[in-house]
């Protein structure tokens, strides 16, 4: 399994605002900053904004802040609003069990089953707030790489 650039945008994003504490930050200093692509960036932005965890205003003067708590903001629940497949193998699609004569028995499939489900309760016990722990050595490093 691989995230798409979308999700990782939406997570540095959210790192991102949460360090610069509830602060409108423009577009374009986002951009400026590493995220990537313009185009990528108000992509994710306005998925964020639609799910309830960002807020933004537009104009001149406009901006985008972080309008929940990062303590409250799960990777889980960014990662399932931006990726749609966990397919590990093809056994994990809809209709596959018909095809396959060993589908109620395969330890292989029920392996990864439980790995999927470990992953994701990782993801759920991890915030946007854990991944700024050190914030001050974390803004250091983003500050160098401007």
């Amino acid at each position: 399994m691989r995230f798409t650039e979308r999700t990782d945008i939406a997570v540095r994003l959210l790192l991102f605002l949460a360090l610069h504490k509830g602060a409108k930050l423009s577009v374009d200093e986002i951009v400026d900053r590493y995220l990537g692509h313009r185009s990528q960036v108000v992509a994710a932005i306005q998925d964020l904004r639609r799910g309830g965890y960002i807020g933004s205003s537009p104009g001149r003067s406009g901006g985008v802040w972080l309008v929940r708590s990062a303590h409250e903001i799960t990777l889980a629940e960014i990662v399932r609003m931006f990726e749609t497949d966990f397919h590990l193998t093809r056994c994990f699609k809809d209709g596959v069990k018909a095809r396959c004569l060993i589908y109620d028995v395969c330890v292989f499939k029920q392996a990864l089953e439980r790995a999927l489900g470990s992953f994701f309760a990782v993801l759920e016990e991890t915030t946007i707030a854990d991944l700024i722990e050190d914030e001050g050595r974390m803004l250091q490093v983003m500050e160098m790489g401007r």
